[in-house]
């Protein structure tokens, strides 16, 4: 939560200043997301650790969180997109087979509690193409990967943890597409935004599908919009130094996104 206002006031002091500047638009949104989790990760020693999978072994539960973020659309320069997405899943599971994660190394069936948490910033920069009614964006972002996946063994009550903190430079790109619904009134926009990036292994795809409903020319405000839509993120890192040791996982996050805001 301290995270959550932290980022709101970073992202209301950009979007204060921008409207101080003629001729420069401005977003601020709030969402929830509720995220499912699939795929696998282990840590440790890649010939010995254990593979562990998010819903057959750890049944990792849902993520419910809040995110913000904020847009300045400047003339001339590159739009300004600030955002903080975060999710955190937990879950207790039975582990049949024995359990090899970090330091933790039990060859007797035993039950884990897991707790597996990123925090997500993105800036992003990008221009738009002039196309009537499409309008593409291009640009670049830079994510900031801040978290862990932590598990504990319960009848040794012993934990170990990987702590993964990660600058992420990423290809930006999007689109927001606009049907006017009625004229001066109201319209609907159906917006894509996909930020990836992959090397020598490693992966990152970042992706989330919207459908706005706009209300336009609200008083003293600008523009109101609700939306509802459906947010994809995989991680794939292969061999990753964390702690000296090495950390595998091929995880993907997917779900439902809702948010309102406003534009200025």
């Amino acid at each position: 939560m301290k995270k959550l206002v932290l980022s709101s006031m970073f992202t209301f002091t950009i979007i204060s200043s921008a409207m101080a500047v003629p001729a420069v638009d401005a977003v601020l949104a709030i969402g929830y997301n509720s995220l499912s989790p699939s795929g696998y990760l282990k840590y440790g020693d890649p010939d010995t650790a254990t593979t562990l999978d998010l819903k057959d072994d750890l049944n990792l539960g849902n993520s419910k969180k809040v995110y913000i973020y904020g847009i300045v659309d400047l003339p001339v320069l590159p739009a300004l997109k600030v955002e903080y997405f975060p999710f955190q899943f937990t879950g207790r599971g039975n582990i049949t087979t024995g359990l090899k994660f970090g330091d933790l190394n039990f060859s007797l069936p035993t039950t884990v509690e897991t707790d597996l948490k990123f925090d997500q910033y993105d800036v992003s920069f990008y221009y738009k193409l002039p196309v009537p009614f499409v309008k593409p964006r291009f640009g670049l972002s830079v994510k900031y990967l801040d978290g862990y996946a932590q598990i504990t063994d319960i009848p040794s009550d012993t934990t170990e943890k990987a702590d993964i903190t990660l600058p992420i430079p990423m290809i930006y790109l999007g689109a927001d597409i606009r049907i006017p619904l009625i004229p001066k009134i109201s319209d609907v926009d159906f917006d894509i935004e996909g930020k990836w990036i992959g090397y020598n292994g490693h992966s990152i795809t970042d992706l989330k599908l919207l459908g706005k409903v706009k209300i336009l020319g609200v008083p003293l405000v600008g523009g109101l919009f609700a939306g509802v839509g459906y947010k994809y993120f995989r991680i794939k890192v292969n061999d990753l130094d964390v702690n000296d040791k090495k950390f595998n996982a091929d995880m993907k996050f997917k779900g439902f996104v809702g948010e309102v805001g406003l534009e200025f």
